[in-house]
């Protein structure tokens, strides 16, 4: 992981490679399906304690809710709910670099002038410097719709393969991103197992596989089921993406130990289903739920739900008892890592973790995802969520978390004779424990001599790190370093 203390005052496109080249003396990375969970490089389980953070693949071209908060401030309050994973859907017009909007940059200075793969760039850096998983999500090729397949009149599936391929090159080396959710609910035209390369998503999802995979060989490759098919599948309702079932008669060709299946499931409050108004509901949906998807729990796979969640209680009646029942069957299954639908309020079927106002916690929904993370951060579990809970209240403003090091930096030209200059910047720890620098910042000209740290520059990036003596600075320590380019 990029160590607790950076701190980057500005984080640009291409920070990802740069800050990762800089950091090649730290321990490699890499993530691992196997038996029925995910562990890392040394071998170490993890639990995934995700959260859908939206908006990135629509029309605006960024996380939602920057017109209200801070970004950090909002991942600040992610991690003390108990939240160390994030998914981040996004379109392909974001990663083209396109103007975001919907941003109030008197509440995200940081963010003024940055384009919407920069914003995104930013997004994933810093949740993989905090110490959280990412897993990105191709989640709608046009920036506004759900497509059935993975291509469309207006987006080739070249088209597809080639953003996922730029996904794994851009992320490849960011420690936190687990992987790629390669496509967002198939359904409709979507079949498995039926021998048509144009609707086949086993199929799809195979090549896309093979595009990332030499690319980003430590990944997880993030595979959805479809929706509703007349092959190798019960016929009860499905929504879409929570289809498993055609695995049991055609299995994917993708290496067992990159593939995460990760089946989406909803309750009454986002579709109506028979099964939902059955006299033995919701006792009834474990057997469901088994049958579309975690039996493959058993068969060795690692499964976990990309996303679930609905209103709970402030919606539908019965998707209190869905929810309630939902995590009782998979904390039984010990499937107790998934990605919970969704942080942002303003999903209009599900709500999210906030309230309207962007900044209220719902408690009563925290609660019953600790139930189902179980023994977080050493307390005892949370007791379950009542079957009727009561109206949240309102949440007092979170506390700030500790100061950790923080960098100031300070840039000083000493000679400019037009076609180049030469420029110190002197680096100032201002926070109140020691830590490690890095400083990723734009640059003119192309630079041909740096002296006092390591560096890299990719097009008019310039990424810095100190050399042993001055990479770790004390609270109020500061050191310089200095360069030459031309223009």
């Amino acid at each position: 992981m990029f160590p607790h203390s950076f701190s980057v005052s500005r984080l640009l496109g291409g920070a990802a490679l740069v800050a990762s080249m800089l950091m090649g003396a730290l321990p490699a990375w890499s993530y691992e399906a196997r038996a029925g969970g995910i562990v890392d490089a040394a071998g170490n389980g993890i639990q995934l304690r995700g959260v859908n953070w939206f908006g990135a693949e629509t029309a605006t071209n960024v996380v939602h809710g920057l017109w209200a908060r801070n970004w950090q401030d909002m991942i600040d309050q992610m991690q003390q709910q108990g939240f160390n994973a994030v998914r981040l859907p996004f379109c392909p017009a974001t990663l083209q670099g396109v103007v975001p909007s919907a941003i109030d940059y008197s509440r995200n200075p940081d963010l003024q002038g940055l384009d919407s793969l920069q914003v995104l760039d930013a997004v994933v850096l810093e949740l993989s410097r905090r110490g959280m998983y990412v897993l990105l999500d191709h989640h709608t090729p046009d920036c506004q719709t759900i497509s059935e397949l993975w291509y469309t009149p207006g987006y080739s599936e070249a088209q597809w393969l080639d953003d996922l391929a730029f996904v794994a090159r851009r992320y490849r080396e960011v420690p936190g991103v687990i992987g790629l959710d390669i496509k967002n609910e198939p359904h409709g035209a979507a079949t498995w197992g039926t021998g048509n390369p144009a609707t086949d998503w086993n199929l799809a999802a195979e090549r896309a596989a093979a595009r990332i995979l030499p690319i980003a060989p430590h990944w997880l490759i993030a595979v959805e089921g479809i929706g509703a098919s007349a092959h190798c599948s019960s016929q009860e309702p499905h929504f879409w993406g929570s289809n498993i079932e055609p695995l049991e008669c055609q299995p994917l060709a993708i290496p067992a130990s990159q593939l995460l299946l990760t089946p989406h499931t909803y309750g009454p409050d986002v579709h109506e289903q028979p099964y939902f108004s059955a006299p033995n509901f919701p006792d009834n949906m474990p057997a469901i739920w088994e049958q579309q998807f975690g039996r493959f729990v058993q068969k060795g796979y690692t499964l976990m739900l990309g996303e679930f969640g609905g209103k709970y209680g402030q919606g539908h009646p019965g998707d209190v008892a869905w929810q309630n029942k939902l995590v009782d069957y998979l904390i039984a299954k010990d499937m107790r890592s998934g990605f919970y639908w969704s942080w942002n309020p303003n999903s209009g079927d599900t709500g999210g973790i906030l309230q309207d106002d962007w900044q209220t916690v719902r408690s009563d929904k925290v609660q019953l995802l600790q139930r189902l993370w179980g023994n977080v951060g050493g307390g005892a579990p949370t007791a379950p969520a009542p079957s009727t809970p009561a109206p949240p209240e309102p949440q007092p403003a979170p506390p700030q978390a500790p100061v950790e090091a923080a960098f100031a930096f300070e840039h000083i030209v000493d000679n400019d004779w037009g076609t180049g200059y030469c420029q110190r910047v002197k680096v100032r720890n201002t926070g109140s424990t020691a830590g490690e620098w890095l400083l990723i910042t734009p640059i003119e000209g192309h630079v041909n001599s740096l002296w006092s740290a390591l560096w890299l520059q990719q097009d008019n990036l310039l990424g810095a790190i100190g050399l042993d003596w001055n990479r770790t600075l004390a609270p109020g320590a500061s050191t310089e370093f200095g360069f030459c380019a031309q223009r």
